[in-house]
């Protein structure tokens, strides 16, 4: 039987106060140098003092790494080095299973899911001595609170699957599209890199938080929403319980109600004319970000848990990519068209083909 915890029960909440935005912020600053690049992405190609990536699989690679490392440490690396790979093939057929597809149309999903839920079967059944230290808090605690319940390692990888999963789909391809808005607005992109000026000591990130403060950085904060508005996919099911009257609509028990989101936040009503154009400008001075229209992360108790940590890790890699970096894209391709008819659990993907290279340019030392 389920029981509250105990406010001063030993080790809760988290007693050495290590913050998961300190671990992003340690691992972007050791991830994101020309030797780490040439090291961790056999993708990438080296002209000179240059690299260049292809920018989409860049980001899933680098964010889905950084995401498992973060709460997991090394060990699952350790485990299955192909994980982060397997993940996204079925990342990227998720729609299959939210169309409720038979096993036999989706068995490149299904078989990449079974794959990641062994890995991480495989990660609980390691000795703890090896993993503990390395974890997040919030992960030793979920294993010792779900197999205090009874539950087996089968079922703690099942729902720790669901948490790796949230945790990974989304910050990809935000840090995507913000970057692909950013490239094809130069001067946006000279605006980001001078307003996080403050927070860097030559190349290093030491203010982390100035990046996250509204007042001190409202283009950032601006270019934020903006990206959430225009790149998300996301929507709310709610469950009627009684009849019921909305608008003028009559709800039967039973049903359920699909409010899609995205609809919501091209209402030239709430956010202005040309909704479909990036204009991070019309954030600013405004509060559309109190508005009921605005639901990029869900809403009531279904929102979005990690949104601020997603908005920390996207903005602090952007922040310290263009202070490392020059930026640019390779030839001249035309902006990425998302795959809108299928259908994702957050940000949306880009159609098959659409990926396009970059170039990164290290910068003098500061």
């Amino acid at each position: 039987m389920y029981s509250a915890l105990s406010a001063d029960k030993t080790g809760f909440p988290n007693p050495q106060q290590e913050s998961l935005g300190g671990r992003v912020q340690g691992w972007i600053d050791r991830q994101l140098t020309v030797g780490a690049l040439q090291n961790s992405c056999p993708y990438a190609s080296q002209i000179g003092s240059c690299i260049e990536l292809p920018l989409y699989q860049w980001c899933s690679d680098y964010f889905v790494k950084l995401g498992q490392n973060v709460y997991f440490g090394d060990i699952l690396h350790g485990i299955n080095p192909e994980l982060p790979d397997t993940f996204l093939e079925f990342d990227e057929q998720i729609w299959k299973m939210l169309y409720s597809y038979p096993y036999f149309l989706s068995r490149g999903m299904s078989k990449a899911r079974s794959q990641v839920i062994q890995s991480l079967k495989m990660y609980f059944e390691a000795p703890q001595s090896q993993r503990r230290d390395q974890a997040a808090w919030l992960i030793n605690t979920m294993e010792d609170e779900i197999k205090a319940l009874g539950i087996d390692d089968d079922n703690l990888a099942i729902l720790v699957f669901h948490l790796y999963f949230a945790i990974n789909t989304n910050t990809r391809k935000t840090v995507f599209w913000m970057l692909t808005y950013l490239l094809h607005d130069p001067a946006l992109l000279r605006v980001y890199r001078k307003e996080v000026e403050p927070a860097f000591n030559g190349s290093r990130l030491v203010d982390p938080f100035y990046i996250q403060d509204a007042a001190k950085c409202a283009q950032v904060n601006a270019i934020w929403h903006e990206t959430l508005r225009l790149s998300g996919w996301s929507a709310s099911i709610r469950l009627i319980k009684q009849d019921t009257v909305i608008g003028g609509k009559f709800m039967c028990k039973g049903n359920r109600v699909l409010v899609p989101h995205r609809l919501l936040h091209f209402d030239s009503r709430i956010f202005g004319e040309d909704t479909h154009s990036f204009r991070h400008e019309r954030w600013l001075q405004s509060d559309l970000g109190r508005s009921p229209s605005w639901r990029p992360f869900g809403g009531g108790k279904t929102m979005c848990s990690g949104r601020f940590l997603a908005r920390f890790s996207v903005t602090t890699f952007v922040a310290t990519l263009l202070r490392r970096f020059d930026i640019e894209m390779v030839g001249d391709p035309p902006f990425p068209r998302a795959d809108e008819g299928r259908p994702v659990l957050g940000i949306m993907s880009i159609k098959e083909g659409e990926d396009f290279k970059i170039r990164l340019s290290p910068r003098p030392v500061f």
